[in-house]
């Protein structure tokens, strides 16, 4: 029996869970401090918001611990399949980096734990609502500061991301704020939808109205492919699916429905960003329809996707193993190039196909792609049963963010978008839950009160030491002295330790290469071997054809050197240490090497 039955109890439960809440979507996104940019704990606001998740996974398990009720949603064994799917299959394959496959796991592990603390919660309809008001409330909140971006004449206020004129919000990239105030826009129509949009306060109803409004604004102004598509598409497919609903309630409300779009998309025209806007946007979109009939292929997703799904077709059952997508593909775009002489060279060195599905494919082959298949039938179910009005307008809100996840890499630059992505469909979920009543021994609700206080306590820990750690990278790599003592906090740190380690490694070689110290060159040339056999990072290539060309293996310098042009071939380091290289050669009397 549940003893949270008198509902005072579970009042308390449901307001403590609307708080910690708030403060996750609504306050942690928020947190800002200088960073060298990149993805996942690189990006400051990541760590403030998985402490705020933290807490709100543990609040589920000391729901779980008062009431002795756990609740099932109908998607749980799908859920524990993906589950199980996705953390085995660095043990069935190769695990090269166990770091990217811990935090990987960790990360997935988060939000389904995520998912299940919030099924916990015994919420109305009308609750059910509110969430979605409060994730409507986030959406608006980066809105607006992108709106702050575009508007600034100088940079913004140490304590905002610094931008000025490109609307990139927290995110510090805007298709990232365009996907996320997409997804908040199509919230604010659904809400519009409801049948207790009527009753609800006039504010409220103009708070709604103004999101729509701005979120039009952002994302004409992002330039952003996938935000106007999702906007686009979402739009149509949200008043298809819930066109009766509006048309019920009488002209008016359509009619400031599509005022707020067409004022806000209005504003969006005349306010260009410096990336150009919708006209830039749409200019992209016409320069990738054209080279997909191209031969040529003279567009990067194209190469990029093309040479993934040749190694996923390498390895189609388990794939290459879970971080080893960096170093198969920069051997596989070496022979595409060869291959495809016209193709669209990407310089920098990529950690992501820029599709989340190839992503899985070429490092966990069909295993990998089996979880997520189940989990995302099991999601249609759902939406299936609660009709195409309802369940369709749920799969909408879904839209900007999953076809965000084919064409870039939203989650593992944003939790956020992870988060809310989460808690979308643990809001459809929600709709089909079972409660059971488990038998819990002393011991047990002991240890899930021990879980409950240890959780958020380790989590805060943790990511206020990945923040400190990442203002130390920052701070070496700002200074001109490159004291390597800075990076002793990182160093310890399981997450940054290897960028700490790289650093170092990379300040060490060259002070090497200054002094000619031999033998500080020839400690760094295995690391450095061993380095990029994970990493095939281009400073790596340049480095180490000095090194060994310092220390007398010239032949090795030159095959390292080849490798590296092969990978690397219009980069302007490798071909300044080419020419480097052989006219050191040339002044040195000995026969120039041609890679």
């Amino acid at each position: 029996m549940d003893s949270l039955a008198d509902p005072l109890p579970q009042q308390r439960f449901n307001r403590a869970f609307f708080i910690l809440f708030s403060l996750l979507f609504l306050v942690a996104p928020l947190y800002y401090q200088d960073n060298p940019g990149g993805e996942g704990l690189f990006l400051p606001f990541n760590n403030a918001v998985w402490i705020a998740a933290s807490f709100l996974i543990a609040l589920g398990l000391l729901k779980v611990s008062f009431s002795r009720v756990i609740a099932i949603p109908k998607m749980t064994a799908a859920i524990l399949f993906f589950l199980t799917v996705t953390t085995l299959v660095g043990a069935i394959g190769t695990v090269s980096t166990p770091t990217s496959w811990l935090f990987r796991s960790l990360s997935i592990w988060g939000g389904m734990l995520l998912f299940f603390a919030c099924a916990q919660f015994q919420i109305t309809p009308r609750q059910r609502e509110n969430l979605l008001y409060l994730l409507l409330g986030s959406s608006s909140i980066q809105a607006l500061y992108c709106l702050i971006h575009l508007l600034a004449l100088s940079s913004p206020p140490g304590w905002m991301s610094q931008s000025v004129g490109i609307p990139r919000g927290i995110f510090q990239q805007q298709n990232l704020a365009a996907s996320y105030i997409a997804t908040g826009l199509l919230i604010g129509l659904f809400l519009t939808t409801l049948p207790s949009y009527r009753q609800r306060h006039w504010l409220i109803k103009s708070f709604v109205l103004a999101s729509i409004g701005l979120s039009s604004l952002i994302i004409i102004t992002s330039g952003s492919r996938t935000g106007l598509i999702a906007a686009a598409a979402g739009i149509v497919l949200m008043l298809t699916a819930r066109h009766r609903q509006l048309f019920k309630r009488g002209g008016r409300s359509l009619a400031l429905l599509l005022l707020a779009l067409v004022i806000g998309s209005g504003l969006g025209f005349q306010m260009e960003s410096q990336t150009g806007g919708i006209q830039a946007g749409l200019a992209k979109l016409n320069q990738t329809s054209q080279s997909s009939n191209d031969p040529t292929r003279n567009d990067v997703r194209i190469m990029m996707y093309d040479s993934s799904w040749e190694l996923f077709l390498e390895k189609p059952i388990f794939g290459y193993g879970i971080g080893q997508f960096q170093p198969v593909w920069h051997d596989k775009k070496a022979q595409y190039l060869a291959d495809n002489p016209y193709a669209a060279i990407l310089v920098p060195r990529l950690s992501h196909p820029h599709n989340e599905l190839l992503y899985w494919a070429v490092e966990g082959g069909l295993v990998a792609l089996s979880g997520i298949l189940v989990l995302g039938l099991a999601f249609l179910k759902v939406c299936a049963g609660l009709g195409w009005q309802r369940g369709g307008a749920y799969l909408v809100l879904l839209l900007p963010i999953t076809l965000h996840t084919q064409v870039e890499l939203p989650f593992y630059i944003s939790q956020l978008h992870w988060l809310i992505f989460i808690v979308l469909i643990a809001i459809v979920a929600s709709h089909r839950v079972k409660r059971l009543a488990i038998p819990l021994s002393q011991m047990a609700r002991a240890t899930l009160l021990g879980l409950s206080i240890t959780l958020p306590v380790l989590a805060t820990i943790f990511f206020t030491h990945s923040l400190i750690s990442n203002r130390a990278i920052l701070d070496y790599i700002v200074h001109p002295a490159k004291d390597i003592r800075k990076l002793d906090y990182p160093s310890h740190n399981i997450y940054f330790n290897q960028q700490a380690e790289f650093m170092r490694m990379q300040t060490l070689v060259q002070y090497g290469l200054k002094q000619n110290n031999i033998e500080l060159l020839k400690s760094y040339i295995p690391w450095a071997q061993a380095a990029l056999k994970q990493t095939p990072d281009v400073t790596l290539f340049a480095a180490l054809s000095f090194a060994l060309h310092k220390i007398g293996e010239q032949q090795q310098s030159y095959a390292m050197l080849r490798r590296g042009l092969a990978i690397y071939p219009t980069t302007p380091l490798m071909l300044s240490t080419k020419a480097t290289l052989q006219q050191m050669d040339k002044d040195a009397g000995l026969t120039i090497g041609v890679p």
